[in-house]
């Protein structure tokens, strides 16, 4: 019976600081890299959402820079509104998210009661009928991320273009991702990794908005 509290008591004790890693964050980018600053400003007026930002991407995931280009890559609203948000990473000005210069995106949602887990919007991948013409050879898993979040991978499949690898995770009532075309899962979590970690310390969270109160 000791044994058994004892293991209680250490599971409750885990749980609680697994809660306050994800909790001592205020939601949003502490440094918004030059590079993000007009897409960042135009995404949180749009859509109300925290934005999260990579503070680094991987060279492996980038593409190579064009002539004359200035930046490293070029990223482009593809939605901004009060449910979610999705910003291109495109290796090219005035890409907007065309499949031959992008090569990622990253974005939330805001969660509500209808919203399916990543789970469900994903278990076709599971169904041995659905055959792609080409898929990654890494499987749908789940990750542990920065601060000891839970986070769900999903990898690439091809079909007339490939898609990205994505990384899904959880905060404050938002489902955060990025992607990275035909990308491997270290990479995509190293950048999940590095936007969660670009948020402030806080020890009481940031109401995110009125409709999740």
């Amino acid at each position: 019976m000791k044994t058994q509290l004892l293991i209680l008591l250490l599971c409750a004790l885990l749980a609680g600081c697994s809660a306050r890693a994800q909790s001592d964050r205020t939601l949003g980018a502490e440094v918004v890299p030059p590079v993000f600053q007009t897409v960042a400003a135009e995404v949180e007026a749009a859509s109300s959402i925290p934005v999260l930002l990579p503070t680094s991407i991987p060279e492996v995931v980038l593409r190579e820079p064009a002539p004359g280009q200035d930046e490293p890559f070029y990223p482009s609203i593809a939605r901004a509104d009060r449910g979610g948000y999705d910003i291109n990473l495109d290796a090219i000005d005035q890409c907007y998210g065309a499949g031959y210069c992008n090569f990622g995106v990253l974005g939330a949602i805001r969660l509500t009661a209808d919203t399916p887990t990543v789970d469900e919007e994903y278990s076709f991948y599971l169904d041995p009928t659905y055959q792609p013409m080409m898929r990654s050879e890494e499987p749908i898993a789940t990750v542990t991320l920065s601060g000891g979040i839970t986070g769900t991978f999903i990898p690439w499949v091809c079909g007339a273009n490939c898609n990205a690898a994505k990384i899904f995770w959880e905060e404050q009532g938002i489902r955060y991702f990025v992607g990275i075309r035909s990308g491997r899962m270290r990479d995509v979590v190293a950048i999940a990794n590095a936007m969660i970690e670009n948020q402030p310390a806080s020890g009481v969270p940031d109401a995110v908005s009125e409709d999740t109160k």
